[in-house]
């Protein structure tokens, strides 16, 4: 194994050519939305280690990374929609970007790696034990996830008590989506339980959801995964 480093408009891929990717983010690309440039920069570098990936796909827009499910917990609270771009490297020169996956592709043979991943293969970004949103606070502590409401919410939002605690045993699932803009909705985070009903409320009248304040999206995606990688180790 020789390893390589391809240079992409988006970033820097490193094959170390044993097991280990390194990606580099650049959040200065012309064009990336505010989100997209603000999340690359905040990341900076992450490691990816072989057993995260499902395949490796070279074409005429550069490098894809396709990771397995359940292998990074920022990937599956903020979903492939939004952060799906996280593994696309374009503008990576063609030779060596195939060169470079082939090496992947058969270290990936040689360790029979399956579909799905049976743990978190890569770190969440570092994020706070607790976390201020537009009308509740979260915090996580003694194997309790606490949301604690502020005084603006409305009855429905404190139909389980205030505060009202969760056991971490007890989350099923993490969900997080980004300020929309405009008339598109605020942001939020919120929890799914088995007393969580088919038809949700909005995240303002939902007790499991914390509506976030603006331009605090990344705190909140971070605090997500954070929070999964709790929930399921």
């Amino acid at each position: 194994m020789t390893g390589g480093e391809l240079a992409s408009t988006s970033g820097t891929v490193v094959w170390d050519g044993v097991g280990t990717l390194r990606m580099r983010y650049d959040g200065t690309q012309p064009g990336l939305d505010p989100l997209t440039a603000a999340l690359r920069t905040r990341l900076g570098e992450r490691v990816l280690p072989v057993e995260a990936l499902q395949s490796v796909e070279v074409g005429g827009n550069g490098l894809r990374l396709v990771l397995r499910d359940g292998a990074d917990p920022l990937q599956e609270v903020g979903g492939v929609e939004v952060l799906g771009d996280l593994y696309d490297f374009p503008g990576v020169d063609p030779e060596q970007a195939e060169r470079v996956a082939g090496e992947i592709r058969r270290t990936l043979a040689r360790r029979d790696v399956p579909v799905a991943a049976a743990r978190w293969l890569l770190a969440p970004p570092p994020a706070p034990d607790r976390i201020s949103g537009r009308d509740a606070k979260l915090s996580v502590a003694n194997g309790q996830l606490t949301f604690t409401y502020e005084l603006r919410a409305g009855r429905r939002k404190k139909a389980y008590g205030n505060p009202w605690s969760v056991p971490l045993a007890t989350i099923l699932d993490v969900q997080w989506r980004p300020e929309q803009g405009g008339l598109g909705g605020r942001g939020y985070l919120r929890i799914g339980t088995d007393r969580t009903p088919l038809d949700r409320p909005k995240p303002k009248h939902d007790p499991a959801a914390m509506v976030s304040e603006r331009d605090t999206d990344l705190d909140v995606l971070f605090f997500a995964a954070r929070l999964l990688t709790r929930i399921r180790p």
